[in-house]
């Protein structure tokens, strides 16, 4: 029996900005948001379908697909855009961008205060050297701008070819106060699937053009390529499936295309996230449970603003609204990744509520703050306690106001206790 020695040059190579899994070595891009990608087991699995359901009031489901919009710029991949209520070239100048600070300028005075509190707070020594309890994902390190490669002239080929392959990051840092440069995004691999209006059904011609994307971008895991020749990743993002702008023949030609864009997917190195409008589907159910059930993992966004019940509760101050997971993706395992590397999922039992700061969208931990607040509490004094009142010189006063006090020392003196089925009055049965 004789071993072969492995050539590298020959190996498989992963496409920029993508890493393998731990748990089941399956494929994962990252989703812009790092607590998102925690909560799927590490990031979403190329081959897959993610379906965010939209809000009534907001538009943080818009919000989730610009991140994952932006990633993909940032990690160099093909990003295909599709949307029947807005602009999709609108979408992609509105764009959030890379952040260049290590910090949040609105939660550095929020975490010194806290832990200028935590150390004042005092807790048993054995609990002292414990690991502190996370509710969220740490934010990685600012990534840096992208910037052109200067080559010198004396530099030879080879440095010119490291200088070209740098790897690209795979989850990026970025700050919702800053737009994508004009430039970056000339530069970047975009395309939007745009369409006749004519057509009579909008899900054909828009698999259609997904299937063309495939095909001419090279992201078919099913063609054949030559060994050593370098893949990229797709990006498919959809905003507002099924919404009334979108026209179709029969109800179940959304069906028909969920399900055929899952298998286009699953033979392609390529990742797909919709959002769709549930709330349009309330009185009819079981749309959307058999949507969900040709997607690979759901979440949903109900968010506090314009909602009775939340406005006057005390958490509104903390969080924004509520994060709702429910499915994940599972391929090549039984169980989701998230059950062992997710720190917020907690196995699906944990309640996750989200945050919009000024500068970046977080999901932790949902938490009901302390009762009555953190402030101290301060109660007004007695009714017994009152400030003395001045003596008076004539005796008549005196001799009034001792009556009163002699009646009460009199009725004091009498049984108070009143014992079960007795009546004010008369003796207790039950005392003895």
């Amino acid at each position: 029996m004789s071993f072969k020695k492995r050539n590298a040059d020959q190996q498989p190579k992963l496409p920029s900005g993508s890493r393998l899994s731990a748990y089941n070595g399956q494929l994962l891009i990252s989703t812009g948001v790092p607590s998102l990608d925690d909560i799927l087991g590490g990031g979403q699995p190329v081959g897959t379908i993610m379906l965010i359901k939209e809000d009534r009031a907001t538009t943080y489901a818009q919000l989730l697909l610009k991140y994952f919009i932006a990633q993909g710029i940032s990690s160099g991949h093909h990003c295909a855009v599709a949307s029947r209520d807005e602009d999709p070239a609108e979408m992609l100048k509105t764009l959030m961008w890379l952040s260049t600070s290590d910090r949040d300028d609105e939660e550095d005075g929020k975490t010194g205060k806290t832990d200028a509190e935590s150390d004042r707070m005092k807790i048993a020594w054995r609990y002292s050297h414990l690991k502190r309890f996370e509710t969220g994902v740490k934010a990685k390190p600012a990534s840096p701008v992208p910037t052109p490669p200067i080559v010198k002239p004396s530099s030879s080929d080879s440095k010119q070819e490291k200088t070209a392959e740098e790897p690209k990051p795979y989850c990026s840092q970025f700050d919702l106060t800053k737009r994508v440069p004009a430039n970056v995004l000339e530069e970047a691999s975009t395309e939007i699937i745009q369409w006749e209006n004519d057509e009579e059904n909008d899900y054909e011609s828009l698999l259609n053009g997904i299937r063309k994307v495939i095909l001419d971008g090279n992201f078919s895991s099913a063609l054949p390529v030559a060994p050593g020749t370098p893949r990229n990743a797709l990006r498919v993002a959809i905003h507002s499936l099924a919404s009334p702008s979108w026209q179709s023949k029969t109800p179940h030609d959304l069906f028909k295309f969920c399900h055929a864009l899952r298998g286009l997917l699953r033979f392609s190195f390529g990742t797909a996230v919709i959002t769709v409008p549930a709330y349009l589907y309330d009185e009819v159910p079981h749309v959307m449970k058999r949507i969900e059930h040709m997607v690979d993992a759901v979440i949903e966004i109900e968010s506090f603003a314009g909602d009775p019940v939340h406005n006057e509760a005390a958490y509104t101050q903390n969080y924004h609204g509520f994060f709702h997971v429910h499915k994940l993706p599972v391929l090549n395992s039984l169980l989701p990744p998230s059950t062992k590397l997710s720190v917020l999922s907690a196995g699906g039992s944990n309640d996750l509520g989200f945050k919009l700061r000024r500068k970046r969208f977080a999901i932790e931990t949902f938490h009901l703050p302390p009762e009555g607040g953190v402030v101290t509490r301060r109660t007004e004094p007695p009714a017994s306690v009152t400030t003395p009142e001045k003596p008076s010189t004539t005796t008549t006063t005196t001799t009034q106001e001792s009556k009163p006090s002699i009646m009460s020392s009199l009725a004091n003196r009498g049984p108070k206790k009143i014992g079960c089925g007795s009546t004010p009055g008369k003796v207790d049965p039950l005392e003895f």
